[in-house]
């Protein structure tokens, strides 16, 4: 009988993703052969510097969410963590120069998400521009209101950020029969990927013109508040603007106070600035408001491919960090 050799090094990894947490069963006997062990940790959506200081120095890997990764967790980390596997495309929660400097290894699903995220994106659009949410709650409530609704037809989508999912975004409301105004930092390089119908503008032209105001970037110290009182005010009074990307892009506080005052018809936000959604947010106290729970990219064909990528790009840096 061979001898089938010392079992494999034991790795331990921490798991904080949900979506990676209900389905990581699916990958036990993988995992297993890999002589790897997750552990899940508690968590609503992320954990902050606070939560992660204490916990992360006793694991070799991460399979990740949303989690503050900053500098000082990283450097806390160490000697041991040597691979984060971003369970999702975002990397903005990572400090990664940080990571480089230390020797970790960070991995993402690019491009995973394009179709989950545009499909709500355009389902925003047409619930505020019909009023469905509005409709919905009123008959809950008895009534029997009648709206009248602008649609998207013939109207112009602004459009911020035209990575994948932007262009998921774009083709979709080309078929609504919208035109398409698109503002992005990589203009130049993304263009010949933008179906006819999509005009690159810059942003401030896009914010002046649009019906309807997407913002499908990525969150970076230069845009943060991109959306603040004085972009606001240069939106047309019937526009909507529509967040599937991230909170801290918009300023809230501006927000609700442009949509008190009538200064913008309505809002639709995947994201916050404070997640979970503080339940005595003022957002939540708005009809013309549609909230979501970071929840756009949560489709079943997505989410399958993150989770194999994710396991499989753990089980990469982990290989390639050795004994």
């Amino acid at each position: 009988m061979r001898d089938p050799g010392p079992p494999p090094k034991s790795h331990r990894v921490l798991v904080t993703n949900l979506i990676m947490q209900r389905d990581a069963h699916l990958f036990a006997g993988e995992l297993e052969e890999a002589g790897v062990e997750l552990e899940m940790y508690p968590v609503r959506q992320f954990l902050t510097e606070e939560e992660l200081l204490p916990i992360l120095g006793g694991f070799d890997g991460m399979i990740a969410g949303d989690d503050r990764l900053t500098a000082r967790v990283l450097e806390v980390s160490q000697p041991r963590l040597r691979v984060i596997s971003k369970w999702g495309v975002g990397l903005d929660s990572i400090d990664l120069e940080a990571a480089r400097r230390l020797g970790i290894r960070v991995f993402n699903s690019p491009g995973a998400f394009g179709v989950a995220v545009a499909e709500v994106a355009l389902a925003y659009m047409l619930m505020l521009s019909r009023h469905v949410g509005q409709v919905d709650r009123a008959i809950r409530r008895g009534e029997w209101p009648k709206p009248e609704g602008e649609g998207l037809a013939g109207k112009t989508l602004g459009l911020v950020g035209f990575g994948s999912i932007g262009q998921a975004i774009a083709r979709r409301a080309l078929a609504f029969d919208m035109t398409v105004l698109a503002s992005d930092v990589k203009a130049a390089d993304l263009s010949p990927l933008a179906p006819a119908g999509v005009t690159f503008a810059g942003l401030d032209r896009v914010v002046e013109q649009a019906d309807s105001h997407c913002l499908a970037c990525n969150l970076t110290p230069e845009n943060h508040h991109l959306i603040d009182a004085a972009t606001l005010a240069r939106m047309k009074p019937s526009s909507y603007l529509i967040n599937v990307a991230r909170g801290p892009l918009v300023d809230e506080a501006a927000l609700v106070e442009a949509l008190l005052a009538g200064r913008l018809a309505g809002a639709a936000l995947d994201v916050f600035e404070t997640e979970p959604l503080p339940v005595d947010s003022p957002l939540a106290r708005l009809e013309n408001v549609v909230l979501g729970s970071h929840n756009a990219n949560n489709l079943k064909s997505a989410n399958d491919h993150v989770n194999r990528n994710s396991i499989a790009n753990l089980l990469q840096g982990l290989a390639s960090a050795g004994p």
